[in-house]
């Protein structure tokens, strides 16, 4: 899996689904979709589409520290994984979540609790050091989201997860230069997998620039239309 997508739909789904082949679903993070809105994505979605999501912000709010009720909570964001068939589950905490030894203990027990069939757990931590979020997911499966134009790239990783929250903020556009450096950024991924994740305003733009280039050195078939007579 190489692919660039936007965190959730700037664009109409259905014109969505024949621009690009994979999506970062945003509205989990304050409720998982109801089961219909679930079923047709995965009907009316081009096979091969790739679907990854944000975790509820209460797993952050609670300091990831897991009891009855967001062991609940888990289960549904990995039954939700499943009939997505998802590859990453990103786990995002604000600037708040500070690195500290209770927060690393934490997130350490946390991701160990995760289940073994559980997809890429991908760590969101913008007041993280990239040192700091790589001391807690080593020897896991877990992975962390980095600007590759603001942080060393990690050499080492189950899959390269980029989220670009713009150059000035979410508000921010990139511009062509900086677009060059994400793809020269991109292209030096030799191995493995990558998902390039935009999430600023101008997102649609922006991934469909960079969506371009990378099908120029790496061709991307586009997937056929699924034809399925399911019922939502």
């Amino acid at each position: 899996m190489r692919v660039v997508a936007c965190s959730g739909f700037p664009v109409p789904v259905s014109r969505y689904w024949k621009e690009f082949t994979a999506v970062e679903v945003t509205e989990t993070e304050t409720r998982l979709p109801g089961a219909g809105t679930v079923r047709r994505w995965v009907r009316e979605s081009p096979e091969g589409f790739v679907f990854t999501f944000r975790a509820p912000a209460a797993f952050a709010q609670a300091g990831f520290q897991l009891d009855e009720e967001l062991g609940s909570l888990l289960s549904e964001v990995s039954a939700l994984s499943e009939t997505l068939r998802a590859r990453a589950i990103v786990f995002a905490a604000g600037e708040t979540f500070k690195h500290n030894r209770l927060t690393r203990s934490a997130v350490r027990r946390f991701i160990g609790a995760l289940p073994d069939d559980f997809p890429t757990p991908v760590l969101d931590f913008p007041s993280w050091s990239m040192t700091q979020k790589l001391e807690v997911t080593a020897d896991s499966r877990a992975a962390v989201a980095y600007d590759p134009l603001k942080d060393t790239r990690p050499k080492s990783q189950p899959l390269h997860y980029l989220t670009l929250t713009g150059p000035a903020g979410h508000r921010s556009r990139y511009d062509d230069g900086s677009i060059d450096k994400i793809f020269e950024s991109i292209a030096s991924i030799k191995r493995g997998e990558f998902m390039c994740v935009f999430r600023n305003i101008d997102m649609h733009a922006n991934a469909s620039t960079l969506w371009k280039r990378i099908k120029t050195i790496e061709p991307v078939e586009k997937p056929p239309k699924k034809t399925s007579s399911a019922s939502a």
